[in-house]
């Protein structure tokens, strides 16, 4: 549904008006407000459930790795761990020997992945999915320290490596990432890049340095602000996208997205071909336009279980199995970049801060927080409707991609309205804790959010100022100031 900025459920009720009108509040996925029912007493809010999701598993892979037409060696190395499941390219640079031992030390810390498997399919809760991307993060922290150790001992001049992993866990896919190396999702005909270049060329053209058409014929797309074997800390990223049966994942080293555009990668992918032969075809496009480098490629289908195996074959499914089926598709980055607060930043940086969320359900008729009730948290409506309501009336029902209580992140405070499920209700929610420390991990990606709420908190004060001068002149017996409604 369409999006405007909505704005009750935090402690941020619109301002009050002169009787006989009603306050309101604006939110995403309006819909006009019936006659308001009888004054009820209203219910105490309902504990949220966690969402029950279909069980998703990986199929077999297709990997392939060539020297290129212009390499004499191939420098870079691939994992392929089905079992656990583990995937991964590590794309070396300066020596044969950082990408096998980067993938040497993932290989050995493989089997604590099954721990963080269990808590995340079983609880679903920001802790858990966090502590994935914890995992990723000290084990490539490890790998890094190793690869400067050996690095020494051999003196034989800088070597490092770029690192993309894959592993599932639950509904989730995740992808950890330094370096250049790139991760990519296929579904419904369309792709996108689930990884951001960690490379100087980048960085500038975030910051407005280069434009789009200067960026891609910059020399610094291959100078790395991140890599295995030289930067002292290393922050990869770390991506949580819900997948669904009929997805395709794949993990590739830069090898083959310099030589093929993103264009030519989706073409291939979207071919009636087997999974082997289409990372075949991959492998060949590129040598084709040139192969300056190394090429790398994991393709790996996502499967569900039995029926579902079979991406959009629904026939013969009743209405309720369709919908289910759908919800396991639901574009989170999407439905994220909806709300005013993530809205600039990319799909890519929706699905960093993904794992901050917490994923509620609620059944139709269950009341999600209370008016005058403590609260802390955005809420953003990932399916159902919410009903908004002040005082017992209602003011506003809020759909998919709608958000209220945005103002719980600036302040704690009392909610200034009730908000009650229609229908069955999935929720992301952000607490403003989870906020806070998505500004001390991540700064730069933390000012992209705090800039627009920052805005809105002003916005919102300059328009309570406004309407508390009407109320003011109009207990005086004064017409209201031209220009002020």
């Amino acid at each position: 549904m369409a999006a405007a900025t909505p704005q009750p459920a935090s402690g941020t009720a619109r301002r009050p008006q002169p009787p006989p009108r009603t306050p309101r509040a604006a939110a995403t996925s309006a819909e006009p407000a019936p006659r308001s029912s009888p004054p009820r007493a209203e219910r105490e809010p309902t504990s949220p459930s966690r969402p029950s999701f279909s069980p998703i598993r990986l199929g077999d892979a297709a990997t392939l790795s060539d020297v290129g037409r212009r390499m004499h060696d191939n420098e870079d190395a691939a994992l392929s761990l089905p079992d656990v499941p583990l995937y991964a390219i590590a794309d070396g640079s300066g020596a044969l020997w950082p990408a096998g031992l980067t993938l040497r030390v993932l290989t050995e810390h493989a089997r604590h992945i099954s721990d963080y498997q269990d808590k995340v399919a079983n609880e679903t809760d920001s802790s858990s999915r966090l502590a994935v991307g914890h995992f990723f993060e000290s084990v490539f922290n490890l790998a890094s320290r190793m690869v400067k150790e050996e690095m020494g001992r051999r003196a034989e001049g800088r070597a490092t490596a770029a690192a993309v992993a894959l592993t599932l866990m639950g509904p989730f896919a995740y992808v950890a990432h330094v370096g250049d190396a790139r991760a990519y999702l296929y579904r419904d005909r369309k792709l996108r890049c689930l990884t951001t270049d960690h490379t100087l060329a980048m960085v500038q053209l975030k910051r407005g340095e280069l434009s789009p058409e200067d960026y891609q014929k910059s020399p610094f797309k291959k100078t790395l602000t991140q890599a295995i074997g030289v930067t002292p800390e290393l922050r990869p990223d770390i991506a949580e996208v819900r997948v669904a049966a009929g997805d395709l994942l794949l993990l590739c080293s830069d090898g083959l997205h310099r030589m093929l555009s993103d264009r030519q990668i989706f073409e291939i992918l979207g071919l009636d071909l087997p999974v082997d032969a289409r990372a075949e075809r991959l492998v060949e496009a590129a040598n084709e336009a040139g192969g300056k480098d190394n090429i790398t490629v994991h393709l790996v289908p996502v499967l569900g279980s039995g029926a579902d195996d079979r991406a959009g074959d629904d026939a013969g499914d009743g209405d309720e199995a369709q919908t289910s089926k759908r919800s396991e598709r639901v574009d989170i980055a999407r439905v994220l970049g909806k709300c005013f607060l993530f809205e600039k930043i990319s799909d890519a940086e929706r699905l960093l801060i993904a794992p901050y969320f917490e994923y509620q359900a609620y059944d139709a008729g269950a009341v999600i927080c209370r008016e005058g009730d403590p609260g802390d948290s955005l809420f953003v409506v990932v399916q159902g409707r919410i009903r908004v309501t002040y005082q017992r009336a209602h003011l506003i029902d809020i759909g998919p991609g709608g958000w209220a209580g945005e103002i719980a992140l600036a302040r704690e405070g009392p909610r200034t309205a009730t908000l009650t499920a229609r229908d069955k209700v999935l929720l992301l929610t952000l607490t403003r804790a989870r906020f806070l420390e998505i500004m001390r991990r991540r700064p730069a990606l933390g000012t992209q959010l705090a800039l627009p709420l920052l805005e809105f908190v002003g916005r919102r004060v300059i328009d309570l100022r406004s309407r508390f001068s009407r109320i003011s002149e109009l207990m005086a017996g004064h017409p209201p100031s031209e220009g002020m409604s």
